[in-house]
């Protein structure tokens, strides 16, 4: 009778030690399927800009704007760079002048101010193309910058013509301390709060 007792109790532990088995195999594989990587991709951040302007005349260049083609809210900042030159692409050694070889008109609305380091500056971060609608949507370009443009005649020297061109550039709006960073200079000090762009002439 013990020896039967001894036995029912030696098959109970082994089923016991079977389940337990059973039930830790089964936790291992549980524990081992629900850790498995989880893989993110984050896209970077892209700030590009481009001039924008009504179609060229051959004889003035009007409504100059800057398109924002990146994809994050940028400042947006542009030099004016007039120069005689070639169908070769030289530039002619002196330089046009203001009111004298050409007139220019720029933007009265204070959407632009100008810096003492040779650019103009727009008072308002840009929004993104991609955000707003497409690229023929107005709410991604600055104000105009230049209203208009046109050479003065017969000023030109020989073989060449007026060449005016817009170099544009964009910085990232946020966080606010990269603007001042990367734009002010020992000519300017540079400030994004908020959105808003000021620029202290030195």
């Amino acid at each position: 009778m013990k020896r039967k007792q001894n036995k029912k109790a030696l098959t109970l532990l082994v089923c016991l030690v079977i389940l337990v088995t059973v039930t830790v195999g089964g936790t291992l594989a549980y524990l081992m399927a629900s850790t498995q990587p989880v893989k993110n991709e984050f896209a970077p951040s892209k700030v590009s800009c481009a001039v924008v302007e009504d179609p060229f005349d051959g004889t003035k260049k009007t409504n100059v704007q800057i398109r924002n083609t990146g994809n994050t809210k940028a400042y947006i900042r542009a030099a004016v760079v007039v120069t005689w030159k070639n169908d070769k692409g030289e530039i002619y050694a002196a330089t046009p002048q203001e009111n004298t070889d050409y007139t220019i008109t720029f933007n009265s609305n204070n959407d632009w101010f100008e810096g003492n380091d040779g650019f103009w500056y727009h008072r308002t971060e840009i929004a993104p193309c991609t955000h707003v609608g497409g690229q023929g949507h107005s709410g991604c370009m600055t104000g105009v910058l230049i209203n208009s443009c046109a050479p003065v005649a017969d000023r030109a020297p020989s073989g060449y013509y007026l060449s005016v061109e817009i170099v544009a550039s964009a910085i990232q709006s946020a966080p606010d301390s990269v603007v001042g960073k990367e734009w002010s200079n020992t000519k300017v000090s540079v400030t994004g709060t908020a959105g808003a762009l000021t620029v202290t002439n030195k």
